[in-house]
Parts: structure tokens; C-alpha cells; sequence
């Protein structure tokens, strides 16, 4: 028993292994009318099936077997073609046939020539090249020769150029030490005008600084003078306030007085107002 896992609401439209192949489209469907009866082969032409389901076979594939013989035939250019060829290579070998050892066989060819000729072609061969490496050994031992003369003249040279290199060094370095001297000089001369220009500015700028100092020590005297002067008129105000203090003090003491005596006046007034109706008005 199978068992379906896939959504059943459209199950027409899907494959079951009990449906057979259709034989004109190749699919597996239920219906009734396949749409490959309406449609066109594109191997044989014929309306009915997809290409797929063709059965059909043409001429030229059938020829292609191998088991039946195929039969080239060629056509007459290529006859004409073949002859002309074959008649150039028999006027090619016209020559030799001509020639009157031309049915001679090689056995016989053979026997008749010189077994030692190879030999003496080989050793004369031998000899020329003998005789030119001969040649190229001369011409190479003479051209050694003037090398090596060439080379004891260059070493002779080349010792000569070394006592002169150091003869020019030696020159060089002197007059390097010489210049050295005399540019050490200038530069110790330059640098002793700048220091004592500098020295000089030092100088100036100390007695600026001096000057300044004594102004300013000048006026811290002053301000000095001043600010004891201050502070003595500030003690003196200071005595002025402690006494302005003590009058004021003294002041309130007796604005406190009166103010009793004040309070005591006017309240003996309002009891004698109080009193006088009942003993009547004195006329």
C-alpha cells in the first residue's frame, strides 16, 4: 500500500506510477485527449506526436549503418584530378628509367662498387678538418701569445695606475687637510664675531635689565612709603569709627531713656484721663 503525502485538493494533475506513459507526448495524464494529437513533429512532419515519440527513420540514417556497404562513386573532377596526378609522377620517374643501370637490381648494383670508397671519402674528410683545426690551433696559440703580452703590459700599466691613484689620493687627502684647516679657521673666526655680537647683546640686554630694576625698585619704595602712609591713616580711622561707636552707644542709651521716660509720661496721662470724671471739673 502507498501512501500520498502530497496536497490532494488538485490530484489530477500529478503522476501516479499506475498511470502509463502516453504514446504520442511521453507523459504520464488522465485525460482522454492528449494535446500532442493537434500538434506537429519536428523530425518527420507529421501531425499527431512530439518528437520524442517518433518512430520514424530517414534514408540517409539508414545508409549510415554500418552493417550495409556504402558505396563512394566520385565524380569527374576528381577522375581528372587522379589521372593528372598519376601522369606527373610517371614523367617524374621518366629520367631515371632512362637511365641504362635503371634494371639493374641492388645485389648486382652493389657488387660493383667500391667497398673502400666510403673509407676514403671519411679519411679525406678527416684530413680537411684536420688540417683547418690545424690552422684555427696556430691562429688561437698566436692570438694566446699576444694576449698574454697585452695582459703583462696591462699589469705593468695597471701597477703604474696604482701608484699614481695613490700618488692623487695622497694629494687630494693634503689639500682636503689644508682647505679643512683653512675653512676650520674662517668658521672659528665667524663664530667668534657672532659670540661677541652675542656677548655684546647679553650685555645690553643686562644693563636694560639693571636699569629697569632700579626703576622698579625705585617705585617699590615709593609704593612702600605710600602704603605705610596708608595704612597709618587707616589706623586713625580706624580710632575715629571705635569712638564714632562708642557716641553712638551712648546715644542710643539715652534715646532709650527717653523713650521710657516717654512711655512713662504718657501713660500716667492717659490714668489721669480716667480718673477725672468722677470727681468732676474744677472751674
Amino acid at each position: 500500500m502507498e501512501y500520498n503525502f502530497r496536497p490532494q485538493w488538485r490530484p489530477w494533475f500529478f503522476q501516479m506510477r499506475q498511470i502509463p506513459a502516453c504514446a504520442r507526448c511521453g507523459n504520464q495524464h488522465r485525460h482522454t485527449f492528449c494535446f500532442a494529437e493537434s500538434k506537429k513533429c519536428f523530425k518527420c512532419h507529421h501531425v499527431g506526436h512530439y518528437a520524442r515519440k517518433c518512430v520514424f527513420r530517414p534514408h540517409q540514417e539508414i545508409q549510415k549503418c554500418k552493417d550495409v556497404p556504402q558505396i563512394k562513386t566520385k565524380s569527374k573532377s576528381q577522375k581528372d584530378r587522379d589521372s593528372r596526378r598519376i601522369k606527373e609522377y610517371f614523367d617524374s620517374k621518366s629520367f631515371t628509367r632512362s637511365l641504362p643501370f635503371a634494371n639493374i637490381r641492388d645485389s648486382a648494383f652493389k657488387s660493383c662498387l667500391d667497398s673502400t670508397s666510403i673509407l676514403k671519402c671519411e679519411l679525406t674528410c678527416v684530413k680537411k678538418k684536420l688540417s683547418t683545426e690545424q690552422k684555427k690551433g696556430a691562429s688561437q696559440a698566436a692570438e694566446s701569445f699576444n694576449l698574454r703580452e697585452q695582459l703583462r703590459h696591462l699589469q705593468s700599466v695597471s701597477v703604474e695606475n696604482e701608484k699614481l691613484r695613490a700618488d692623487v689620493l695622497s694629494l687630494q687627502d693634503n689639500h682636503k687637510r689644508q682647505s679643512v684647516n683653512v675653512d676650520n679657521c674662517q668658521n672659528h673666526v665667524k663664530r667668534i664675531n657672532d659670540l661677541e655680537l652675542y656677548l655684546q647683546r647679553k650685555i645690553d640686554f643686562i644693563f636694560d635689565i639693571q636699569q629697569k630694576y632700579e626703576e622698579i625698585a625705585t617705585e617699590k619704595r615709593q609704593f612702600f612709603n605710600e602704603n605705610s602712609i596708608l595704612h597709618f591713616k587707616v589706623d586713625e580711622y580706624y580710632k575715629q569709627i571705635g569712638e564714632l561707636n562708642i557716641k553712638f552707644k551712648k546715644s542710643e542709651s539715652e534715646k532709650e531713656q527717653l523713650r521710657s521716660k516717654l512711655n512713662q509720661w504718657t501713660v500716667y496721662q492717659n490714668q489721669s484721663r480716667t480718673f477725672l470724671p468722677q470727681f468732676g471739673y474744677f472751674r
